[in-house]
């Protein structure tokens, strides 16, 4: 497995791991998919979805723009704003998770292909309460 995928799911661990640290009902405990659906965890008891992107800060564009573009399933096209709820960035310099609702990454009804983690500002406790 090539590193980046790695650092993908040590990511996706971090949130599942914080997640339980600020829920106090197994109720809301998270599911994860068999395959690759568009999202990485579910809350059991609501339904809402999360997909957990990991941002590095890039040397060569703007240092704060996560790429929202599939890249790994081609054949299956860029997210249209169904495939989750949340999006849940692991901010890896300030080692922080940042997170928007989808309806709020959607221009005209399209998914945008970029945003700026500076314009998030959801956190994990916030999240909690909102998709519990």
């Amino acid at each position: 497995m090539q590193q980046h995928r790695l650092n993908g799911i040590a990511s996706e661990m971090l949130f599942a791991s914080r997640w339980y640290q600020e829920i106090t009902d197994e109720k809301d405990s998270l599911i994860s998919p068999h395959l690759d659906t568009g999202w990485d965890f579910m809350v059991a008891s609501t339904g809402k979805r999360f997909q957990v992107k990991r941002h590095s800060k890039s040397k060569k564009y703007n240092p704060y723009n996560l790429d929202l573009r599939r890249k790994r399933n081609k054949g299956t096209g860029n997210y249209t704003g169904e495939e989750f709820d949340y999006l849940v960035v692991h901010d890896t310099e300030t080692d922080e998770f940042v997170i928007e609702h989808v309806n709020e990454l959607m221009v005209d009804g399209v998914m945008k292909q970029s945003v700026s983690i500076k314009s998030l500002d959801m956190s994990i406790s916030d999240l909690v309460f909102l998709a519990t």
